[in-house]
Formats: C-alpha cells, sequence, structure tokens
C-alpha cells in the first residue's frame, strides 16, 4: 500500500518565510555592520549566519519538492520525487526542471485525482505555469527583482494549495496500486 504523504502547511510556509526574511534581513545587517565599524567580522558574521539561514530555507524547499511528489507516484508521474527534487539543483538544466517541478507537478496532479476518481479540486496549472515564468525571470540581471518580487508571493499560494491538495488525496487501496516492475521487465 502506497505511504499516505501529510504536508504541513504551517511548517513549509513558515519555513520557507522565515527563512527568506531572515536571510534578506541578516544580509542587509551585514552590511550595515561593515559600513558603521571600520571592522569587517561583525559584518561577515551576519553574512555567515545569513547564509545558514538561506541553506535551511532551501533545504525545507527541497523537501517540500520531494514530498509533493512522492504524494501522486502511481506509475503515472513524469518524474520520481528524487528527481524532481535533485535535478532543480544542476545549474542552467534547473531552468527548464522548475517547469516540470511545479507545472509538471500541477498537470500530474489533476492527472492523478481523475485517474482515481478523487472527489477534491483540480489545481490551478496556470498559476503554477505563471510561478515557473516568474522564477525563471527574476534569474535576469537588474531587472529580476520585480519578477522574483512575484514569484515569492506566488509561491506562498503554491505552498498552501499544495499542502492542501496533497492533504485531500485518500490512501490509495492495494487494487490501485501501480504496477511493479523488476529490472528485467522493463
Amino acid at each position: 500500500m502506497q505511504e499516505r504523504v501529510k504536508l504541513s502547511t504551517g511548517f513549509f510556509l513558515g519555513s520557507f518565510i522565515g527563512g527568506f526574511t531572515l536571510f534578506i534581513l541578516l544580509y542587509i545587517l551585514g552590511f550595515v555592520a561593515i559600513a558603521a565599524t571600520e571592522e569587517p567580522l561583525p559584518g561577515v558574521l551576519f553574512f555567515l549566519v545569513a547564509i545558514l539561514a538561506l541553506i535551511y530555507a532551501v533545504v525545507i524547499g527541497a523537501v517540500f519538492v520531494y514530498k509533493m511528489w512522492k504524494a501522486i507516484q502511481d506509475g503515472y508521474a513524469r518524474t520520481t520525487p528524487g528527481k524532481a527534487c535533485g535535478f532543480l539543483f544542476i545549474p542552467f538544466f534547473n531552468l527548464y526542471w522548475i517547469f516540470q517541478a511545479y507545472w509538471g507537478f500541477a498537470e500530474d496532479y489533476n492527472a492523478y485525482i481523475e485517474r482515481h476518481s478523487v472527489s477534491t479540486s483540480k489545481l490551478p496549472s496556470g498559476l503554477f505555469l505563471t510561478y515557473a515564468i516568474l522564477h525563471v525571470a527574476s534569474a535576469v540581471p537588474y531587472i529580476g527583482i520585480l519578477p522574483g518580487i512575484g514569484a515569492f508571493v506566488i509561491y506562498i499560494i503554491l505552498v498552501v494549495q499544495i499542502c492542501k491538495a496533497v492533504n485531500a488525496l485518500p490512501e490509495l487501496a492495494p487494487s490501485e496500486q501501480p504496477p511493479v516492475f523488476s529490472a528485467g521487465q522493463m
């Protein structure tokens, strides 16, 4: 029987918002500390703690992507949870993969609930596509801050919707389990 995945909206949203907010705040304080004193050490310490906050937010984001994909693994999903998460860390390829990891998830989730006749709301795939586009556009130097802010706001909405959607999935009965193939059958 497929293990049922539960996602905590408060934990993932709090970790994302808290981690990135703390990163930005400490990063700014690092520059202020360097400008206010002759010593660079206080500023460097702020930068180091800021990096730890960013690492925390990124790791929790990766766990989130892994768990959301794990919830819809029935043999028909376009990717595995490990690939969905791991490929986001490949430089340049991640600009393509963000579309698969998020927009693809919305598409696959909607197909999953149709295949298994789950009576719950579909995910708005257009919003997931918009997030992926804004996320990629935020990498453009100088003007990327505007799409980055938009991506940040939309990501908050997506986290809430993904948590609700995944938590609405029932546990599959053994007859609805994905087919199991051995290495020789593939």
